[in-house]
């Protein structure tokens, strides 16, 4: 799986993964719950455009943690194109998970530099 990852990789360049994640920051300085799992991906769904998808977790009710996926769609070369991911029904979103590459991950949006 290391290796996959490292391949889809070289098809997103340098300047792109910085674009993407220069936002990503922004949404970890804004969130009020805990964000992670940051990646990069793709989707035969939606051609020409890169999305950005991390995972929160709302762990006001330590009792019951709330993990959500949220999305984020970015033009092909990194420019935000200002919108999310939505679907019609269960299905339709079921397509969507299935149809998604991953082409970066980080854990943390701090790190995309180093």
């Amino acid at each position: 799986m290391k290796k996959e990852t490292t391949k889809n990789t070289q098809n997103i360049t340098q300047h792109i993964i910085h674009a993407i994640m220069n936002r990503a920051i922004e949404i970890n300085k804004e969130c009020a719950e805990h964000c992670r799992d940051f990646r990069i991906m793709e989707s035969s769904m939606h051609k020409d455009t890169r999305i950005l998808r991390w995972t929160t977790i709302d762990i006001s009710n330590v009792d019951r943690p709330l993990q959500c996926y949220r999305y984020e769609c970015f033009d092909m070369d990194g420019t935000p194109q200002n919108c999310s991911i939505h679907y019609s029904d269960q299905e339709e979103a079921n397509e969507f998970f299935m149809s998604l590459t991953t082409l970066y991950k980080q854990e943390f949006s701090i790190d995309h530099t180093l």
